[in-house]
């Protein structure tokens, strides 16, 4: 199998959980066994080059097997050696020993990791849909804008993730549950079945590690909570923080944030906490001004306090305002973006 790895930018709770068991009793959790043989690349058929981040290129592939097996999945390949950049490999392993630990149906899964020679590779499940920001790109594209039911549905269920995670217990990376810390519209995946996932959960961080520098910044990280860009360590409210900002410019538009509308890396705000007057905003119910108010204050103490007190007072919206639970208006979006844009080279052959 070849891949293409030239560098680029991106082309595109109801649950508890309680595990407090030692690194040493927990085999996901232990030093990986290279001797094992792991999968290889030559297991995959590449599909198409999706991205290239900070020296990882993401594809989308089948995997085929015995009998005819065949399933599409997404691969996180290192683009260089693990010799040469030790630091990418490690990484791709730390997310896969946390991501195996992961099991939500709001979550992008981790299936497997892999190494070819001396490059590791991360083997996730594939979701037939459209990330979010693909979809707000086509969406203002033809001039129009995401449903507030749609928005809200898409908030109800990345609530059920954070939730989880948040409540979840990994040792030795956590004890009082995980913060993804990278919740913006390219990690969050809706399906043609009104599935949302959210990906990319990141690797835990040392206590105040400040996040990582960013050349050519024009203001603050448009998904970033304030206290995160100041370099105080992220808990649960940073990603209610930055799941609101994600609702604001879903129902701002374009406009919401300075840059490229088209990425995620190139979006900023010049302001620090509570949305901004923006002409949108007095279009809007006074219980979606006060979700966002609620969300996007700067203090974070005086935030909403948990994924679900979000999740609650988002449906809520939805029943009193649209008496819809966002559902049927979710899988009409995306089945919408899909007949505009099918994808024809995702079926399995053979």
């Amino acid at each position: 199998m070849v891949l293409d790895s030239d560098p680029g930018r991106a082309v595109t709770s109801d649950y508890s959980a309680d595990d407090s068991s030692s690194f040493g009793a927990d085999p996901a959790l232990a030093e990986p066994d290279l001797d094992l043989p792991p999968a290889r690349l030559e297991d995959f058929e590449i599909v198409r080059r999706l991205a290239q981040h900070e020296g990882v290129t993401s594809y989308l592939a089948i995997r085929r097997g015995i009998l005819g097996f065949a399933k599409l999945v997404l691969l996180r390949v290192a683009d260089h050696p693990f010799h040469e950049r030790p630091e990418i490999g490690l990484r791709i392993t730390d997310e896969a020993r946390v991501g195996m630990r992961l099991s939500h149906p709001n979550l992008l899964q981790t299936l497997d990791l892999g190494r070819d020679h001396d490059r590791f590779f991360l083997v996730r499940q594939w979701v037939s849909g459209v990330g979010l920001r693909a979809l707000l790109k086509e969406s203002w594209r033809t001039g129009e804008s995401l449903s507030l039911p749609v928005a809200l549905r898409i908030v109800v269920l990345a609530c059920r993730a954070l939730d989880y995670l948040h409540g979840l217990r990994i040792a030795p990376w956590t004890a009082r549950g995980l913060v993804h810390r990278a919740i913006k519209p390219s990690n969050i995946l809706l399906s043609t079945a009104g599935e949302v996932r959210v990906a990319n959960v990141s690797v835990p961080r040392a206590p105040g590690a400040p996040p990582p520098s960013r050349e050519g910044e024009v203001g603050l990280p448009a998904y970033v909570a304030p206290e995160v860009a100041e370099g105080m360590a992220a808990d649960a409210r940073a990603d209610l923080f930055s799941l609101g900002a994600v609702l604001y410019e879903c129902l701002m538009g374009p406009d919401a944030f300075h840059g490229d509308p088209d990425s995620d890396w190139n979006r900023y705000r010049t302001w620090a906490g509570g949305p901004p007057d923006h002409p949108r905003l007095a279009l809007l119910p006074d219980a979606i001004r006060e979700l966002l108010e609620r969300t996007l204050v700067g203090d974070r103490d005086r935030r909403i306090e948990g994924a679900a007190e979000l999740r609650v007072a988002a449906q809520a919206v939805l029943r009193e305002e649209y008496r819809s639970d966002g559902d049927g208006e979710l899988r009409l979006a995306v089945s919408r973006y899909r007949a505009k844009k099918p994808l024809e080279e995702e079926r399995p052959r053979g």
